[in-house]
């Protein structure tokens, strides 16, 4: 019996020592494979994250170059996002009570 299993060890030394070494580059380590998954979907959900960025970026460029050269634009910034009024006219804001 003890022979059989030494023979059976040394006829698949090489199929052992290969899923061995799957194992530690798959799972073990700084660099496996497991981990350079995480890491490669966090490089893209960044690269979408600095995508979001930009564009709002390009927007906020835009809107600063219209306030910068538009006095009407100053104008419908202060109306719409800070509610600002004329001195004839009355503002009415209407929020929805879903909290």
């Amino acid at each position: 019996m003890r022979s059989s299993i030494k023979h059976w060890f040394f006829k698949l030394k090489y199929v052992i020592a290969l899923a061995v070494f799957i194992i530690a580059i798959g799972f073990v380590g700084e660099s496996s494979i497991v981990k350079r998954i995480g890491q490669q979907q966090e490089i893209s959900r960044l690269k979408g994250e600095i995508d979001e960025y930009n564009r709002k970026f390009e927007q906020d460029r835009k809107m600063l170059h219209a306030l910068k050269n538009d006095p009407q634009a100053i104008r419908e910034v202060a109306r719409g996002r800070y509610f600002m009024k004329t001195d004839n006219e009355d503002i009415f804001i209407v929020e929805d009570e879903e909290e």
